[in-house]
């Protein structure tokens, strides 16, 4: 089963549910905004399949941003969840660095007007 990150009006990430959930547990290992955390776990916990970064408070949505284009796909990289064969592996990792390059989109077409 598909589920999805919504980035932007412009952007959604679809990923299969193990991805999702390691992405989304990353975050909630990043980010500090409480707000932000009590969301992501209630995601997760209840399974939800999807997470609208456009409704999360500002100083959340500003953390996951920056950790999406920061230290997600070295993190991905390095990770020992994301053992698979590797061509699977490296399926995986670029499909990680797509939610990246989405993220970087969205805050270089920002112009500095809040999408950290």
């Amino acid at each position: 089963m598909a589920n999805d990150i919504f980035v932007s009006d412009e952007y959604a990430w679809t990923a299969s549910s193990g991805v999702f959930e390691w992405v989304v547990g990353f975050l909630l290992d990043t980010i500090e905004d409480a707000a932000t955390k009590e969301h992501l776990s209630l995601v997760l916990s209840a399974s939800f399949g999807s997470v609208d970064l456009r409704g999360l408070p500002e100083a959340g949505r500003a953390q996951i941003m920056r950790a999406l284009r920061g230290p997600l796909v070295p993190a991905a990289e390095s990770s020992l969840a994301l053992t698979q064969p590797e061509g699977a592996r490296r399926f995986t990792i670029g499909h990680v660095k797509v939610l990246a390059l989405m993220a970087e989109d969205v805050a270089g077409s920002a112009g500095g007007k809040g999408a950290t």
